[in-house]
């Protein structure tokens, strides 16, 4: 921060200017003395720009004694004056102190305003700095290179960490001795400032300001100025505070942040838990009602209808094997533990071993399947890409009308060299509201049409996503949604026998 010429300076300018005023006087003519009351009183009008007011009145007092020993007759005697010349002189007097006081009074009030617009500016460029920053610790880095350069110092700063504890931030430019931590720890506990240029430690080498927010520290701010580093002023003392204040209200934000956050997080994850509880409680409710009334009247029935118990009984089964299969993969998808084993695969093979396993689901539907002869064969995990065909298909025959088409399809995308596997229905198409959502899990396109627990789509992805390729999803133009796998394409030079 700049600073003014020193007290010393100041007397020892005052003093040179009035002696140079002097010597001058001594070598004009004696009838001309009037004119240097003039000129000295010119002389002090300009000191009165440079220097400040007691300095002034020396000046004052100086250049009249000066004038009435040196310049008047008779020279080098302090002569009686007449009233003319004591009128002069008098009135000098009186307009060299007025003077001296309006100008005094006028510099303090312009280094006022300096220094007023120097901390606006540097709280300016602080406050840009720390919102132009992403994260807290980037916003903590530029806050320190801001103080580093404002008060040519080095700072530090230390953030209070779990059970009070202060710890070092890495972009911290000053290195803390055993004796500036343990003062640094006073402030942090009292919330008052210590170190250098207080009471508090005054023999550290650094001054420590707690950064306080609603009663609590939330750190220390350590200002290590020069060496040369006269006492802080009122007005220094005022900034390094603004400073710490900024400081600690950037970090207040972000822990407030943070807990919103972790709130969000929390209040997120009940609510999965929530939908969760209720989906398989629902999944399994039905089946389980199946199996119960299919289970006391099979004993007491005959015939035709012994079959058809027998038949509720594997549809009610292989519904609750889905879900249980469900909740497995989701399972293992989160926790990594799908590893694919990945090999040849036809696509005619998958398409069907999903339709078998299906079985009573596509019931009335026709599916209708639409691969090249030369479709090539793909490097794939064939039990997960039967999954994923299981779960898309099935996602179809859930949100379409009973008994509409189903479309599959395959083929090579050689400009984007990746194989693709496509499932297309007739039915209402994806909802816009559920576009960038749709693979999210516990999501369902329609909740008014059949149940489930919205986990086919969310595990499709991850396992798509574990074998290297993905799904995408779109409306058809004219009626119906599309679903697609894509994984990239390998040549093979040859194809075992079997």
């Amino acid at each position: 921060m700049p600073r003014g010429l020193s007290p010393f300076r100041e007397y020892l300018e005052v003093l040179g200017v009035i002696a140079a005023v002097t010597i001058a006087g001594w070598f004009a003519p004696v009838r001309y003395y009037h004119a240097f009351g003039h000129v000295y009183l010119l002389a002090v009008i300009v000191l009165c720009l440079r220097v400040g007011r007691w300095p002034v009145l020396v000046a004052a007092i100086v250049s009249g004694l000066a004038w009435n020993y040196v310049i008047m007759p008779p020279r080098l005697s302090f002569s009686v004056l007449d009233f003319e010349d004591g009128m002069i002189l008098g009135t000098y007097f009186v307009v060299a102190l007025i003077a001296g006081q309006l100008t005094a009074r006028i510099r303090a009030q312009e280094r006022y305003e300096r220094r007023r617009e120097q901390r606006a500016t540097a709280l300016f460029d602080l406050t840009r700095a720390l919102t132009g920053e992403r994260t807290l610790d980037e916003a903590v880095a530029a806050a320190l290179r801001q103080a580093d350069k404002l008060f040519s110092a080095q700072t530090a700063l230390l953030l209070a960490g779990e059970q009070g504890t202060l710890q070092l931030h890495n972009a911290s430019s000053f290195h803390l001795s055993e004796v500036e931590r343990r003062v640094a720890e006073w402030s942090g506990r009292s919330g008052l400032i210590a170190g250098r240029f207080t009471k508090v430690s005054p023999d550290a080498e650094a001054l420590h300001l707690p950064m306080l927010r609603a009663g609590s520290v939330l750190g220390v701010l350590v200002l290590s100025l020069p060496a040369d580093a006269a006492l802080t002023t009122p007005e220094q003392r005022e900034l390094f505070e603004a400073f710490a204040a900024q400081i600690a209200l950037l970090i207040e934000r972000e822990q407030l942040r943070a807990a919103s956050e972790r709130e969000k997080l929390l209040a997120e994850s009940d609510r999965l838990h929530r939908t969760l509880l209720d989906s398989v409680s629902h999944e399994l409710k039905t089946p389980l009602a199946v199996l119960r009334s299919a289970a006391e009247n099979l004993n007491k029935t005959e015939g035709a209808r012994r079959v058809d118990l027998a038949g509720e009984i594997l549809t009610a089964t292989g519904r609750l094997d889905r879900v249980v299969a469900n909740l497995l993969n989701q399972t293992r998808l989160e926790s990594g533990a799908i590893k694919p084993q990945l090999d040849w695969c036809d696509a005619r093979d998958l398409i069907s071993a999903a339709r078998r396993g299906l079985g009573e689901a596509l019931a009335g539907r026709q599916v209708r399947i639409d691969i090249p002869a030369d479709m090539p064969l793909f490097m794939a995990d064939a039990p997960l890409m039967e999954q994923v065909i299981t779960n898309l298909l099935h996602n179809a025959a859930r949100y379409t009308p009973a008994g509409s088409p189903l479309l599959v399809t395959a083929g090579v995308d050689e400009r984007n060299w990746r194989v693709f596997l496509a499932i297309a229905d007739s039915g209402p198409g994806i909802p816009p509201t559920m576009k960038g959502q749709l693979f999210q899990k516990f999501r369902r396109g329609n909740e008014t049409q059949g149940s489930g627990l919205g986990l086919g789509l969310s595990i499709v992805r991850g396992l798509m996503l574990a074998q290297g390729g993905d799904v995408m999803a779109d409306n058809l133009p004219g009626k119906g949604a599309r679903f697609t796998v894509y994984l990239p394409h390998t040549l093979h030079s040859s194809v075992p026998h079997e």
